[in-house]
């Protein structure tokens, strides 16, 4: 009893921390975009049609109305993929892994052109390793995750 008690206090400290850190994740995105998008939002309306256009075949927001609810979506979507390792230390279930293919497919769609291919590249990966939690620890998951993470990086800070 007491291992378990013991293991309980470690996992819920470990997954505290995950969601801290993730919560941190998202507000450091939204920040440095919110005063550029009440810029843009003045803009006169002629130029708004152009812009979704050009960020949809590019590294902006997709179908997304700006930068910052991209990032925040997108953080969002990698932090339910991210929790699969930590799921699968806690006896992981079939629908922790639903819900992140779900959220996968859902933002896939909203996401820039130059998104699209690695969220298609980390959903195969996540239908393929299914509720085999031990591949979620793999490197092949990591490679899957990090342009993705890279894309954040450069976009989000």
């Amino acid at each position: 009893m007491t291992l378990i008690t013991r293991h309980g206090r470690v996992g819920g400290r470990l997954l505290l921390a995950v969601v801290l850190a993730a919560g941190l994740a998202v507000s450091a995105c939204s920040f440095p975009s919110s005063a550029a998008q009440s810029t843009q939002t003045a803009a006169p309306s002629s130029l708004a049609p152009s812009s979704p256009a050009t960020d949809q075949a590019g590294s902006g927001p997709g179908a997304f109305g700006s930068m910052s609810e991209a990032c925040i979506a997108v953080s969002a979507t990698m932090f339910s993929v991210t929790i699969l390792p930590l799921a699968g230390l806690m006896g992981g279930k079939s629908e922790d892994v639903e819900k992140a293919q779900a959220e996968l497919a859902k933002v896939q769609g909203q996401v820039s052109d130059e998104l699209r291919p690695q969220f298609e590249k980390l959903k195969a990966f996540t239908e393929s390793a299914g509720t085999d939690f031990s591949k979620y620890g793999s490197g092949e998951f990591e490679e899957a995750m990090k342009p993705i993470e890279e894309w954040l990086d450069k976009n989000c800070k």
